[in-house]
């Protein structure tokens, strides 16, 4: 894969290069992927396994642009919190209201940036497993929020 496609992809079209918060602006990406995810007129199980694929493809574009940037894990990369996202809703199975849409968000921000543990320790990992895997249980972190604040609203389940 070539330099440029690498790092677009990696940071999200761009969205890694804003010098402020450029993870909150990733994971607002993450937001459009979680909705296209629940778009997709699949059972469940199919919606699971593209956003597998895509965490799966992730690790070795975050390791190459990681490389390409000279650091471990550059605040610039963001595709970790893109494909991240989506667990917090549990890949479509949770319908998307604002409210929990918002709610997903800042937990998921929340514990993103507070990395309870399990999540700095997968940070540790090697290359990109590190770069993506302390986003996906910040996720699941956050998923727990979502999942305990459905009951808010009435008709969520998606199944």
């Amino acid at each position: 894969m070539g330099r440029r496609l690498v790092l677009l992809l990696a940071t999200g079209g761009g969205l890694g290069r804003i010098p402020v918060a450029p993870g909150t602006f990733g994971s607002v990406a993450g937001l459009l992927w979680a909705w296209g995810l629940q778009e997709i007129a699949a059972p469940p199980w199919l919606r699971w396994l593209v956003a597998a694929m895509a965490i799966l493809l992730s690790v070795p574009i975050c390791q190459r642009a990681s490389d390409l940037l000279g650091d471990k894990d550059p605040g610039a990369i963001v595709l970790d919190e893109i494909v991240a996202v989506p667990l917090v809703f549990g890949c479509g199975l949770i319908r998307l209201t604002f409210p929990l849409l918002l709610l997903g968000f800042v937990a998921f921000r929340i514990f993103d940036i507070l990395k309870p543990p399990p999540a700095r320790q997968f940070e540790r990992l090697p290359g990109g497993w590190g770069i993506v895997t302390d986003d996906l249980v910040a996720a699941v972190y956050a998923g727990l929020v979502v999942w305990g604040g459905r009951t808010l609203t009435s008709g969520l389940i998606d199944v």
